[in-house]
C-alpha cells in the first residue's frame, strides 16, 4: 500500500483527542465532557483520566458493557493514530486499517453515548463520533473509494 496520510490528516487524527467523545450537560451550565482518555467537568474544573476512573470504579470488570468498551475504543483509536503516523513517517500504510480503527473507536463512543443517553434527561450529545465521521470522510473516504476502483496508486 501506498501513502495515504498526509500532515493534515495526521494532525486532524491527532486533534479527535481534544474532541470529547460525548458532552453532558449537567444543568446550571455546567458540562462534563467524556474523552477519549478520561473525564473533564466544568464545575469545578477536574481531570480524571481513565485509569484514575477504573481504580475508582474497581476495575474493567465492574464496568456495565457499554462502558467496558471505552478503554478498547481508545486503544483502536490510539492504532490509527499509529496507522496514519507510518504513512507521514514510513511513507506506508493502508487506509483501510486506519479508517477501520476510526470506525471502531467511534462505535465505542457511540456505545458510550448510548449509556448516556439512556441514563440522563439532559440530553448527551456525541461530538466525537461527528467529529471522527468528519475525518473518515474528508481524509480516508477518496482513498477508499480509489481502492475499490481497482486503482493502486493513491496519491
Amino acid at each position: 500500500m501506498d501513502r495515504v496520510s498526509s500532515r493534515a490528516a495526521l494532525a486532524a487524527v491527532c486533534g479527535l483527542v481534544v474532541v470529547p467523545w460525548v458532552a453532558l450537560p449537567n444543568g446550571a451550565g455546567e458540562l462534563t465532557f467524556v474523552m477519549s482518555w478520561g473525564l473533564v467537568n466544568t464545575n469545578p474544573w477536574h481531570v480524571f483520566g481513565l485509569p484514575e476512573y477504573l481504580g475508582a470504579t474497581r476495575g474493567f470488570g465492574t464496568l456495565p458493557w457499554s462502558l467496558q468498551v471505552w478503554p478498547i475504543s481508545l486503544g483502536f483509536y490510539i492504532g490509527a493514530v499509529a496507522s496514519a503516523a507510518s504513512g507521514v513517517i514510513l511513507d506506508r500504510e493502508d487506509p483501510r486499517l486506519t479508517a477501520g480503527l476510526l470506525v471502531l473507536s467511534a462505535v465505542g463512543s457511540t456505545m458510550v453515548w448510548w449509556r448516556l443517553a439512556g441514563r440522563s434527561v439532559s440530553g448527551p450529545i456525541p461530538v466525537g463520533v461527528i467529529a471522527t465521521g468528519v475525518v473518515i470522510w474528508w481524509f480516508y473516504w477518496p482513498a477508499l473509494r480509489r481502492l475499490g476502483s481497482g486503482s493502486r496508486r493513491i496519491e
